[in-house]
């Protein structure tokens, strides 16, 4: 393993390199210097030959090379108790139009645990800098660095902190810098006066801070608790005591590293030397890891939104996402229009309905909340998805009641038997209908894609099942709406995120919940899939072993064909209608002897035998 030290320019060169060389002797790590050299094309890393003259090189390259030649020359560490062997170094010089994934690239390259890059004190004209993509992209333990005056040794530590993985990294990495450096540790700890037991509480919490980072108090380190209202201004106060590096762990103190860096000068002591600033950010997890690939992968595949566009977006899902009048009574008007279908067995009239009905927005917005994390946008989604569930299914319940049926329409069967294809059209629909609306080109497609994704007709159907007691058909309809639900958020968060849409790098713990609700949604995707699967393996199973004993028994029947096998509800009872086409009605007997076999293949209690006359005339 090694420590990677990123060098930009020649400005930072040698402090980023005497830094990155007294981390590399305290982890006993090699050292790799990268000086990156702006190309017209990515080009290969070169290794520069050790004791390569200076005119033969960069201005970045020769002050690393030559001040590794000086650090080399200092001799064994300064604790004769602690003997460190010093690290093998390299410098290579990298050309690159593509910094970030050249430098990526390179941490892979070199078995970089550690990497190093300095933040310099310009702001970049767009986009964010080639430091802070890295502090947000690098899989490994990457240190961001504002150097301040001649960063001669790290004897003198401070590292501010509260706990997390992030200041568990600072603390154990400052611990192993004093003690390289024959120096001291302080752990510090602000906790607010608030009672006279803060300062305890304050002692306590710093002492779970060292545990967890593994880090013993003794001759090199010392432990501090400070009482005060404003923590940036109590560590700066504590900073001018002459200490040669802060460090700060980001986890818990995001806020605190941008003050730092934001407000702290380069000369952080008043006509002084000034102090370094270094913030550290623990290495991703193997989820964080494939998730940042992907990321990366997505973004040199997918065309990525513009910021114009994702504004739009936002704005179009967080307003048709609010419960409101308008929606409302496009829900109602929706649901009064797909009942009235259901019940005449109109597939145009559904159709429609499926046109007015305003659900997919809200459907589409908690996609984009899980891709935010957006907490409020899902809040607001998930009222308008359930107040529009509740009105729909009363609306379609009202319906039943007023609308006397013989037995349920075959658009209202149609949508009591959900199969894992219904599933697979509802997360594909909510793909198609993410793209459109990040794409506003592509916009007019929308319509044909709420006609893929039935949303209201199935609430229909089960309130309308419900009325004349077909009871297992409004089940298979309100699981068609929960499938439709589950996979359009799914649909859509995974296109919003592959078309750029992403949360804030280095979330707080209060946005973990994103992590929960995708996980969440997968185990209902996991639990649905069940009776979805069993209802299209049962349903085609039942379908061939009954056609397969009509078939049988129609063999020694002169004409008599067997057209198909349908189950149909009758008074809210399931009905199972055989039909078969002959040149005149089949006789009753026969027909009891096809209802026998129906039964005897496991059919539904009740047969009905129906019989197509087709006369063939010469």
């Amino acid at each position: 393993m090694s420590v990677l030290a990123v060098v930009t320019g020649e400005r930072e060169a040698m402090g980023l390199t005497r830094l990155g060389y007294r981390f590399a002797r305290a982890l006993e790590r090699d050292l790799v210097v990268l000086c990156l050299e702006a190309g017209e094309a990515d080009g290969e890393a070169r290794v520069v030959a050790a004791g390569a003259a200076p005119a033969d090189l960069a201005p970045a390259p020769a002050a690393a090379v030559a001040e590794l030649e000086r650090l080399a020359g200092d001799g064994p560490a300064p604790d004769p108790g602690l003997p460190l062997p010093a690290p093998a170094v390299e410098v290579r010089l990298l050309p690159t139009r593509s910094p970030l994934a050249a430098v990526l690239a390179q941490v892979a390259a070199v078995d970089a645990d550690y990497v190093l890059v300095a933040k310099k004190d310009a702001r970049p004209r767009r986009g964010a800098s080639l430091a802070r993509k890295l502090f947000n992209a690098s899989p490994a333990h990457t240190v961001l660095v504002r150097l301040a005056g001649d960063l001669g040794r790290c004897a003198r530590v401070l590292v501010p902190t509260a706990g997390g993985p992030h200041a568990a990294v600072a603390l154990s990495l400052g611990e192993r810098l004093a003690r390289a450096e024959g120096g001291r540790l302080t752990a510090l700890l602000v906790e607010p006066p608030a009672g006279e037991l803060a300062a305890e509480v304050g002692e306590r919490l710093l002492a779970g801070a060292l545990a967890e980072a593994g880090v013993e108090t003794g001759p090199h380190v010392d432990v501090r608790v400070e009482l005060a209202e404003h923590r940036t201004e109590a560590i700066r106060k504590v900073a001018q005591e002459g200490y040669d590096l802060l460090l700060l762990g980001a986890s818990n103190a995001g806020t605190l590293r941008q003050q730092l860096f934001g407000t702290l000068p380069n000369r952080l002591l008043a006509g002084g030397e000034g102090l370094s600033v270094a913030a550290v950010r623990s290495r991703f997890s193997l989820v964080e890891r494939i998730k940042a690939r992907l990321g990366r992968w997505l973004d040199l595949t997918v065309p990525q939104m513009s910021r114009e566009d994702r504004i739009g977006l936002y704005e179009t899902l967080e307003s048709g996402s609010r419960w409101s009048f308008d929606f409302m009574a496009l829900i109602s008007l929706s649901t009064a229009i797909a009942t009235l279908g259901l019940l005449q067995s109109s597939a145009a009239v559904v159709i429609g309905a499926m046109l007015v009905a305003p659900l997919m927005t809200p459907i589409l917005g908690a996609g984009l909340a899980l891709v935010q994390g957006n907490l409020p946008l899902l809040r607001r989604a998930a009222r308008a998805i359930g107040w529009g569930y509740l009105i729909a299914l009363a609306i379609g319940l009202g319906g039943g009641f007023l609308v006397p049926l013989d037995a349920l329409t075959p658009e209202l069967l149609a949508r009591g038997g959900p199969t894992l294809l219904d599933m697979g059209v509802a997360f594909f629909s909510g793909v198609a209908a993410a793209h459109c609306l990040g794409r506003p080109g592509l916009l007019a497609a929308l319509p044909g894609v709420a006609i893929a994704a039935a949303l209201v007709p199935p609430i229909a159907t089960t309130g309308i099942s419900l009325a004349h007691g077909a009871r297992a058909n409004a089940g298979g309809a309100a699981l068609l709406f929960g499938t439709n639900v589950v996979a359009i958020i799914l649909g859509a968060a995974a296109t919003f995120y592959a078309a750029g849409v992403r949360g804030k790098p280095g979330a707080s713990r209060s946005q973990r919940w994103v992590h929960w609700a995708f996980g969440g949604l997968l185990a209902v995707v996991v639990v649905l899939a069940i009776p979805l699967a069993a209802g299209m393996r049962g349903q085609g199973e039942e379908v061939k072993a009954l056609e397969r004993a009509l078939a049988q028994r129609l063999e020694t029947v002169r004409d008599v064909a067997l057209v198909g096998v349908e189950e149909r509800y009758d008074g809210g009872r399931p009905v199972l209608e055989v039909t078969v086409r002959a040149p005149a009605p089949i006789p009753p007997a026969l027909a009891r002897e096809l209802a026998q076999a129906a039964g005897a293949a496991g059919a539904r209690p009740r047969v009905r035998v129906r019989t197509e006359v087709a006369v063939e005339v010469e």
